[in-house]
């Protein structure tokens, strides 16, 4: 049974139209389907965790102040991320490690587009932020190279890039992703085994306040 349905449909409701007005007085912009999203996610996790219908945890787990205390503590997550991503300086990179680095962003949006979202339980690879690294390193690789074969990076394009690789590591270490998720032995931990070693070198290529 969906949550806010059957009685509950009014207080799901108002936690999801509640957080969409919370952003926008803080500045931001979403989308109430986004937000009843991740709210019917958050209820199937606590009714799965604690063994309770999802109509329960949105009576009785569920504060009516959710919403507005929610969409303030995403806000100034995203602030203190955008903060940190500006503080990240360009830098100087080999054209070679460029090129691994696009290879290694191209595997982890690959394994991200074959996986099921639900393979990501934690939801923390950004898509979005994986393409824009690749436009970014891409970008880079245009700008003519000094005498010792380097391009300068931008710094977002960095931590964005070193974001992505470390959920995709993650998500390969743990045999939550895989080259081929079709439930059959078709020699698929070999593959990932070795996209994960390569992509433990690939680290190696980022500045080391990042790597």
């Amino acid at each position: 049974m969906a949550p806010g349905v059957t009685g509950n449909e009014k207080k799901f409701k108002a936690l999801v139209a509640d957080f969409v007005t919370t952003t926008a007085g803080l500045g931001g912009t979403i989308g109430p389907e986004v937000v009843a999203g991740e709210l019917r996610q958050r209820i199937q996790f606590i009714a799965a965790q604690i063994g309770v219908s999802e109509a329960t945890v949105l009576h009785r787990y569920m504060p009516e102040d959710w919403g507005r205390d929610m969409a303030r503590q995403t806000y100034r997550q995203i602030q203190e991320r955008d903060a940190h991503i500006d503080a990240v300086p360009d830098q100087q990179l080999p054209l070679y490690a460029v090129g691994r680095l696009i290879a290694a962003l191209g595997q982890a949006l690959l394994f991200a587009a074959v996986n099921d979202a639900a393979a990501d339980p934690t939801n923390r690879f950004n898509q979005k932020e994986a393409s824009e690294a690749v436009t970014g390193l891409g970008i880079a690789l245009t700008s003519p190279p000094s005498d010792d074969a380097t391009v300068n990076v931008a710094g977002n394009t960095l931590a964005w890039t070193k974001d992505a690789l470390t959920v995709f590591s993650d998500n390969l270490q743990h045999q939550r992703w895989s080259s081929c998720p079709c439930g059959e032995d078709c020699g698929q931990h070999e593959r990932d085994a070795a996209v994960l070693r390569t992509l433990r070198e690939d680290f190696q290529l980022l500045p080391h306040h990042l790597a």
